[in-house]
């Protein structure tokens, strides 16, 4: 796990600038280095996570629905198909979600097939986004993405186990 203060990310790679596509913040990671190469051949090698967690605001949402539909398919695109959107698969709609603590959400599905995409760490996607009020009333997201079609895929009853970990913290500072 890392810092609450940390943030991970995808970049847009037809950005010189490395333009991030979406980010989140408290990011937790599970086989962090779980595969590391130098595609790009520049005699530094980048380290793959098999799956990734974390929280993202959703400022300007109307409700629970649009936060879930409106971020999962980043991930899977930022992730794993980029350039190519026309392999990312997402629900059309957001399904009614109550984590075990009580919170009460929306969440939506992406995943990728038959992605394009080359190098040595390159896999399908797959991601799940919650979106929900955090203590303050604010809408926010919980995200997950993970490798998908890989011999240790994180299945998908361990990522809605984990999902229904998600509490509320702390009572609102107001806003």
């Amino acid at each position: 796990m890392e810092s609450p203060t940390s943030s991970v990310g995808f970049e847009d790679t037809k950005s010189d600038d490395g333009k991030p596509l979406i980010v989140m913040s408290a990011p937790a990671f599970y086989k962090s280095e779980w595969c590391t190469s130098d595609d790009d051949k520049d005699g530094r090698s980048e380290s793959e996570a098999l799956a990734g967690a974390g929280t993202k605001g959703a400022d300007g949402a109307k409700n629970t629905d649009e936060v879930a539909v409106n971020q999962v398919a980043w991930w899977v695109y930022g992730g794993y198909t980029q350039p190519d959107k026309k392999s990312v698969k997402t629900d059309d709609k957001a399904k009614p979600y109550t984590t075990a603590s009580g919170v009460k959400g929306s969440v939506a599905w992406a995943w990728s097939e038959n992605t394009p995409a080359k190098g040595k760490c390159a896999s399908d996607g797959k991601a799940v986004t919650f979106g929900f009020k955090n203590s303050a009333g604010d809408f926010v997201a919980w995200n997950f993405y993970g490798a998908k079609g890989v011999k240790e895929e994180v299945p998908k009853e361990t990522i809605l186990k984990i999902l229904s970990t998600v509490r509320l913290h702390g009572e609102p500072t107001g806003g």
